[in-house]
């Protein structure tokens, strides 16, 4: 008796048959150059697309190609991604497989025009287009600062492959102005900084308070003095934008910031850490003073990069008040997701996790 893995096996060869490039030849062609430096030879008409590995969905949402997504990794259908809460409809698509990179079987079988896969090596994408007979096209999200260009190129690749060009040249622009705003914003003050610690910032799940970003972005867009920072000028200690560290316990407390901000992910474990009658609750002036502020999560299967604006909209409404009220920041939140997602999910997260709060 045949069993269910050997008819999906089955179906898999005469799909990838179907699918191999060679019996395409009747399709316009165009052959582009992909962020692993590899040439790539796609159909011109894109009419559905497969995210994998991680950011890579989030990516092809700013993209505004919610419509053309024909199918999803397991890990989609988990809540908490501000691009989920935007596009639900991403939930309900089909599976092709397990985060990471999906299931070949099950992505031949999807049968995408084009799959877009977030910083694969030539042989993993290799390798993938092989066993699926389907253009695989490698891109890397980089980050909003000195990564920005990979950012960039990343947004345009999409584009160039989906026909969606000038999207891409307006999601670059709407985030330049964003960050224009924000660093106009902190200029223009003449108050002293006060020092500012982020913790808590999640990977791959929660993290305690010890787990911090030294060069942290949300930071670097509003000019706040981060305490963390000098760990990047430690010879010993090689750090990029965005690279999270966990530091001892004793080194927070010898820092000693004015403020503190967590990622709201980490709250349930960061909490008990500063609770009355703690030793940080007997010794960091933050939460002595309450000055212990919230932030949404900064990481979900990749960095919410709309996500990096807005909280540092929030920090700049804590640290700036006067130029920064809350209906301000109010209204950045609600224009960065309506734009870069397609549909305020500002009170979806708030709901959720609780953040852009300070802890009383």
């Amino acid at each position: 008796m045949i069993n269910a893995k050997q008819i999906l096996s089955i179906l898999f060869v005469l799909i990838v048959g179907c699918g191999n490039p060679q019996s395409r030849i009747a399709q316009e062609t165009v052959t582009i150059t992909d962020m692993a430096d590899r040439k790539v030879t796609i159909p011109v008409n894109i009419e559905s697309i497969v995210g994998l590995k991680s950011g890579a969905l989030r990516m092809l949402v700013y993209m505004g190609l919610t419509e053309k997504i024909s199918g999803v990794e397991d890990i989609e259908r988990r809540p908490g991604r501000a691009y989920a809460f935007a596009q639900p409809q991403l939930t309900e698509k089909p599976i092709i497989g397990p985060m990471h990179g999906g299931d070949a079987e099950l992505i031949a079988i999807n049968a995408p025009d084009v799959i877009f896969m977030t910083n694969a090596t030539i042989g993993e994408a290799n390798d993938l287009q092989r066993r699926t007979g389907i253009p695989v096209v490698v891109i890397k999200p980089g980050n909003l600062t000195n990564q920005r260009s990979d950012f960039n190129k990343s947004l345009k690749t999409i584009g160039t492959v989906t026909g969606t060009e000038s999207r891409a040249d307006s999601v670059i622009h709407f985030i330049d102005n964003q960050i224009a705003e924000l660093n106009k914003v902190s200029a223009k003050t003449h108050k002293k900084n006060e020092t500012v610690y982020a913790g808590g910032i999640s990977y791959s799940g929660s993290r305690s308070i010890t787990s911090t970003i030294p060069l942290f972005d949300v930071f670097i867009f509003v000019n706040a003095e981060n305490v963390a920072a000098e760990l990047a000028q430690r010879s010993n200690l090689p750090l990029t934008i965005g690279s999270t560290v966990e530091i001892d316990i004793e080194q927070l407390i010898t820092w000693n910031p004015d403020r503190i901000f967590v990622d709201a992910a980490g709250r349930e474990l960061v909490l008990p850490q500063i609770a009355n009658g703690t030793p940080l609750q007997a010794t960091l002036q933050a939460v002595q003073n309450n000055k212990v502020h919230f932030l949404m999560p900064h990481n979900w299967y990749s960095t919410n990069f709309e996500t990096v604006l807005t909280n540092a909209w929030y920090v700049a409404s804590i640290l700036y008040p006067d130029a920064v009220t809350p209906l301000m920041f109010k209204e950045k939140s609600t224009s960065i997701y309506e734009y870069m997602l397609g549909n305020d999910v500002s009170e979806e997260l708030i709901k959720m996790y609780n953040g852009w709060t300070c802890m009383q």
